[in-house]
């Protein structure tokens, strides 16, 4: 019984972790937004989608 709790759990970690976004889209759930750096550009995670970050002044953010 315990093994047969322990693999299902494992299976259950290793489809959460490998889903596309999902980690980004529950901590976007938790915080309100997920930030990530895609080739130099910094983007916004949303629980509804993801948008480009912008500065102040209208130009779009980068990041390291």
């Amino acid at each position: 019984m315990k093994r047969t709790i322990l693999l299902i759990f494992g299976i259950l970690m290793m489809l959460g972790l490998s889903s596309c976004g999902g980690c980004d889209r529950g901590t976007a759930f938790w915080k309100g937004e997920s930030r990530m750096c895609v080739d130099g550009v910094q983007y916004l995670q949303f629980t509804s989608g993801a948008s480009v970050a912008y500065n102040t002044n209208g130009t779009i953010k980068t990041c390291k």
